[in-house]
């Protein structure tokens, strides 16, 4: 996409269309935070609304029995003291893993952690990005990125772990070990790092899955040791709270933009979505099985595993879809040196938009249109990935 493309979406306008949407979202949240007081934002509702509860998992972890941070009512209580204006409980579901990461995050005040880690983790996600692609336009397209903001004022992991997805995807080739070692680290959200195991048998990077394998098996030793046993067994007994929670529309499904979600919000029977939902789920893991085993470039390869990871699990968030910069970049990349097909801009353009305002779009269309556009783009990707070349 460079200037002289005669093409409608070329580099100038994506200076144009991304900076105006980047502004609004610098002059929203600027507006936001200036009329916020005592942690309150205009709306009512705590700074930092998620990261609340990573706060006061650290605050238990530290000064209390590090299980009763899955006992719902002990931490909803304390997330209310921290937080008085807190609507609801945040329950915590993550497993022992994530609760070590977390743990030194109340050794500062709540504003002043959130803030460190936020910017911090934004740090080291628009580091890798830029290891990826380093056009102005591509950082100008991620300032307008929707879910980059849903993350950063969440105080959510998006950035984390995509990071560490694509960290691990870039240095593959050339470092398998350390490949491997950050792909273990995603065991803090096991969900999102179902397809890196079989993506690494379907090459034969057999040093890049031990040493995944290796970092999995001590990061949850580290994880019981410091924090105790029963923290295991009370993560498994919450995901079936969770499973119970999720069926009974007790969950923010309109933040939640996987295949069984979309169902469920149009009330489409409890089995029937589970059974969409495992479809869709196998389908994707054969497409992003069948690119690694049959193309050779990695652009390809890599932007079909982030792609594809979004249909394995439902519990997706409107902040995961921070991954989504790394498949387009690779995409867009690729069809810069092989040539674009009809329409695949516009294409791009409009999954580009599709993630501006997730929980909004679901509200009033009471559809999530989000596993549409992760479908293209991953229909996309296969492709290219196995087109014929032109005579």
């Amino acid at each position: 996409m460079t200037p002289n493309d005669k093409h409608w979406l070329n580099g100038e306008r994506l200076f144009l269309y991304p900076g105006l949407i980047a502004l609004i979202f610098v002059g929203w949240y600027a507006f936001f935070l200036l009329k916020s007081g005592n942690g309150v934002d205009p709306g009512g509702n705590p700074l930092g609304y998620d990261f609340i509860q990573f706060w006061s998992v650290s605050h238990i972890g530290l000064h209390d029995q590090p299980v009763l941070a899955y006992d719902v009512p002990h931490l909803g209580a304390l997330e209310r003291q921290i937080a008085p204006a807190l609507k609801g409980n945040l329950p915590w579901r993550y497993p022992p893993t994530f609760y070590l990461l977390v743990l030194p995050f109340s050794l500062l005040p709540l504003l002043l952690s959130w803030a460190a880690f936020a910017l911090g983790s934004l740090a080291l996600y628009v580091a890798v990005f830029r290891r990826v692609i380093r056009a102005p336009q591509a950082l100008l397209c991620l300032l307008g990125f929707g879910p980059l903001w849903n993350n950063l004022m969440a105080g959510q992991t998006g950035f984390l772990t995509a990071s560490l997805a694509a960290g691990a995807l870039l240095c593959l080739k050339a470092r398998p070990v350390s490949a491997g070692v950050l792909i273990g680290l995603l065991a803090i959200k096991p969900h999102l790092a179902v397809l890196f195991p079989l993506c690494l048998i379907a090459v034969g990077a057999w040093r890049a899955f031990f040493a995944a394998a290796a970092t999995v098996t001590a990061f949850v030793l580290i994880s019981l040791a410091v924090l105790g046993g029963d923290t295991l067994a009370a993560f498994l007994h919450g995901l079936s709270e969770a499973q119970q929670w999720l069926a009974a529309y007790k969950s923010p499904l309109l933040k939640m933009p996987s295949v069984f979600n979309a169902l469920r919000i149009l009330d489409a029977p409890l089995a029937l979505a589970y059974i969409l939902h495992g479809a869709a789920a196998l389908c994707a893991a054969w497409v992003v099985w069948r690119i690694w085993r049959g193309c050779a470039d990695a652009r390809l390869r890599n932007a079909a595993l982030m792609t594809g990871s979004f249909f394995i699990s439902p519990y997706i968030f409107d902040y995961d879809l921070v991954w989504l910069a790394f498949p387009v970049a690779w995409l867009v990349l690729y069809c810069q040196e092989h040539g674009w097909r009809r329409f695949e801009r516009e294409i791009l353009l409009l999954c580009w938009a599709d993630t501006l305002f997730i929980a909004v779009l679901a509200k009033h269309l009471w559809f999530h249109t989000a596993p549409i556009a992760l479908g293209v783009l991953l229909w996309l990707i296969y492709r290219h990935a196995f087109e014929k070349p032109e005579p």
